[in-house]
């Protein structure tokens, strides 16, 4: 065999041995994110090997009352009502994410199934009539789990760990997480929070405006409330931020994700190259204070206002200048582990 054709031959067997690799590296995911007021799924081609995201093959998003229901229960259970609402709506969205035949169905769920009493049950109970695998995951499980989503996300391989500040907020937790470098090692700096959206709009109907929240579940208009609120936000903020995070928060490039961030705030303020500032938290939220649900629209009406008064609060006592809007939630996360 001459050198030319020697040449020839391995060349081939190269290519397709890359080819082969390269297709083994490629798999497609769905992942699922059961929140405390809303679940998600999305269906992804994912590249194993090099731990990327690619093309977004399906993606949808079910709102679900876990939290509110929670919070009218005498016995601190998720009703069957509830639930039967949740595996409905799972299985649904499970039948539309096998017509992509994902490798695997993989979820995880969050504050409100942490903090039931039957949670565990609950969700042990969805994987089982759903064929799915969805776990419970931590606090601090699902701060690392947003970060990675968010630098997924993000598609900018130059941006370090250190460089970013990733803001979460659901409907019951909120999570700030960054990396700073002890002596060469990076080390994971997280703030586990309670005050969210549904938890803000719940304290707001039962502790400002003293109603039963079996009774009324919105606080619209928030009207002059407005102040007592964003003092109280404030005052959390404060006393409840840890002091890495509070010096991150300054210095840092801060991004937000989750439903509060990538759906009410951004469908409220439709901000510019999807970054806001407090400056256009308080425009928006003048045109709004005074509304009531029959004038707001959208499945989250009850919250966008509370919403709005609750990042404004944390931006004024963290002193974060701008936040930076990322489409991201904890399921790019779960599809790359």
């Amino acid at each position: 065999m001459n050198k030319t054709l020697k040449f020839a031959v391995a060349m081939l067997c190269l290519l397709s041995a890359s080819q082969v690799w390269a297709k083994n590296c490629q798999e497609v995911r769905a992942g699922i994110d059961m929140g405390s007021g809303t679940t998600k799924l999305l269906v992804s081609e994912v590249d194993v090997c090099h731990k990327t995201l690619g093309k977004v093959l399906f993606s949808q998003e079910k709102p679900i009352g876990f939290n509110e229901d929670l919070a009218e229960s005498a016995d601190n259970r998720l009703s069957p009502a509830i639930q039967r609402q949740g595996i409905d709506t799972l299985k649904a969205l499970v039948a539309e994410a096998r017509r992509y035949h994902p490798t695997r169905i993989t979820g995880v769920a969050t504050a409100v199934f942490r903090t039931a009493a039957n949670g565990q049950d609950v969700i042990r109970q969805f994987n089982r009539q759903a064929g799915i695998s969805l776990r419970i995951i931590s606090q601090a499980q699902e701060a690392e789990l947003g970060f990675i989503s968010a630098r997924a996300a993000l598609k900018d391989p130059a941006i370090k760990d250190t460089d970013l500040l990733v803001w979460d907020i659901g409907g019951g937790s909120m999570q700030m997480t960054t990396y700073s470098l002890e002596k060469g090692v990076k080390t994971a700096e997280i703030y586990q929070g309670k005050l969210a959206s549904v938890s803000l709009k719940d304290l707001v109907i039962e502790v400002l405006m003293n109603n039963d929240l079996k009774q009324v579940n919105s606080p619209n208009p928030i009207g002059t409330r407005a102040d007592e609120i964003l003092r109280l936000v404030r005052f959390y903020a404060r006393t409840h931020v840890n002091p890495a995070i509070l010096q991150a928060a300054k210095n840092k490039r801060v991004i937000g994700i989750g439903g509060v961030h990538g759906y009410s705030i951004k469908d409220q303020l439709q901000p510019r190259n999807n970054r806001y500032s407090v400056a256009d938290l308080q425009r928006v939220a003048a045109t709004k204070v005074n509304l009531g649900d029959a004038q707001l629209k959208g499945d989250y009406r009850a919250t966008d206002v509370t919403n709005l008064l609750l990042v404004e609060g944390f931006m004024q006592a963290l002193g974060i200048p701008e936040v930076t809007l990322v489409k991201a939630n904890l399921i790019q996360g779960i599809l790359l582990q």
